[in-house]
């Protein structure tokens, strides 16, 4: 029997009773006013595998893991003055991939999940709908997937990986909105930031292009080692310095958002959204002279400086007291979704260029890991923003990945080819090979 409450009830022997339906997380919140005709505010998480995937054996594996996941078979919907999530019964979420990824076509306000799980060949992936989990999360729901698919092919998957034990109850915790746990009044305001230079070219519509590069983390260790930089530091230093190099006569700050985990900063497992974005950047020399070694001097530690108990309880501050405000709880959402969509494109993301995410080192148990090649991580992008890059990590093999809907990629061009120049090894595969030639 389904709770009827919003965060969970207990039955009479004092077990959890998973909810019928969800408040939004505050993370959440913002996604269902931020989608357009064109943004389905999706990411994707693919695994590629040693052989062809077998659909019936996957649709098999997806209804083995649903009762775990309550909160991710879940559809969007629309309340007077609010959006939650409801329970849907409806598995039947797996589809061979036919479209470019994190196309358009609905996920939200359907009776099925919002979600969908994609094979094609020797991939497997998700694409998420983001008001229902992060990318932290999605990864553990895409890990125990796989590892349920491959059991019922035959193979021994130990119990011990980074995936939830399908056996288990689910519990309470991952199912909690942490922001609202966290919020206190107390802690200084956020800081006004300046707007970041943005890069315009023209988009293409139902076009997307991805590039992966392929990297050995072992050659980018021995680059960061010297520089004192996280690979997520020099990454970014890299990319701010492809951007620059695209316009070096722009002297706007150049800044791009890297989206933060906070479940190792404060120690939460919720299997629900549990990221803030914080934005590095630097500003351009008026002659034009700025040089790599000056961006990574700007950017150096920023990162860990900004991923603290302390520093993240500021921004947690500003969105939960906003969100939980009267006037903005109470709004009809038929007034209250355009202002959102508003703030959201003319006013956040004006704040960076574009988004890079880390998902940092995949880890599974040999057992699995034999069975699986690579990771890659791809986020559709927003409308304001015409590329976007996410990284994946499996071992020692590391992918880079950038998207947009344009077919001029300059950005990634710069990118890769400074990683070479510094002996970086990078295999690079594109679905639009005339952008390399």
């Amino acid at each position: 029997m389904l709770g009827t409450e919003a965060t969970g009830t207990v039955g009479a022997k004092g077990k959890y009773v998973v909810p019928h339906w969800f408040r939004l997380d505050n993370a959440a919140t913002i996604y269902p006013a931020a989608r357009t005709r064109t943004y389905a505010c999706t990411f994707r998480i693919t695994f590629v595998i040693n052989e062809n995937a077998d659909p019936e054996l996957l649709r098999r594996a997806v209804d083995d893991i649903a009762p775990r996941f309550p909160s991710f078979f879940v559809q969007l919907r629309t309340g007077l003055f609010w959006y939650y999530l409801e329970r849907v019964d409806d598995t039947d979420v797996v589809v061979e991939e036919s479209e470019y990824p994190c196309h358009r076509a609905s996920l939200v306000e359907t009776d099925k999940p919002a979600f969908r799980i994609i094979y094609y060949k020797r991939r497997i992936g998700i694409e998420m709908f983001h008001s229902v989990s992060d990318g932290g999360a999605t990864l553990i729901f895409l890990k125990t997937l796989v590892a349920r698919y491959l059991e019922l092919k035959g193979y021994n998957i130990p119990k011990n990986g980074d995936f939830i034990d399908i056996g288990e109850e689910p519990k309470e915790y991952e199912h909690e909105d942490v922001f609202q746990k966290l919020y206190k009044k107390d802690v200084p305001a956020l800081k006004k930031e300046e707007a970041s230079y943005q890069y315009r070219v023209k988009t293409i519509p139902n076009y997307f292009q991805a590039v992966h590069g392929i990297i050995p983390v072992e050659d980018l260790k021995a680059q960061c080692k010297p520089l004192g930089l996280t690979i997520t530091d020099y990454f970014a230093a890299v990319l701010l310095y492809s951007i620059y190099l695209d316009n070096p006569k722009n002297k706007k700050p150049i800044k791009v958002s890297v989206p933060i985990s906070l479940r190792p900063v404060f120690g939460y497992d919720t299997l629900r959204n549990f990221s803030l974005f914080t934005n590095i950047g630097f500003v351009p020399k008026a002659d034009g002279s700025t040089t790599f070694d000056d961006i990574v001097e700007s950017i150096r530690g920023k990162i860990k400086a900004d991923v603290n108990p302390d520093a993240m309880l500021i921004p947690i501050k500003r969105n939960v007291g906003s969100a939980n405000n009267p006037a903005v709880r109470f709004l009809p959402n038929i007034l209250k979704r355009p202002l959102l969509k508003a703030a959201y494109h003319l006013v956040g993301q004006r704040k960076f260029l574009c988004c890079m995410t880390n998902l940092g080192i995949c880890k599974m148990p040999p057992e699995m890991r034999e069975h699986i090649d690579r990771i890659e991580v791809l986020l559709g992008g927003a409308p304001r923003e015409t590329l976007a890059c996410a990284i994946g990590c499996l071992d020692e093999t590391l992918n880079f990945t950038f998207t947009g809907s344009s077919k001029r990629f300059d950005i990634p061009r710069n990118f890769f080819t400074f990683l070479t120049s510094k002996g970086i090894r990078v295999r690079v595969e594109t679905n639009n090979k005339e952008a390399w030639s």
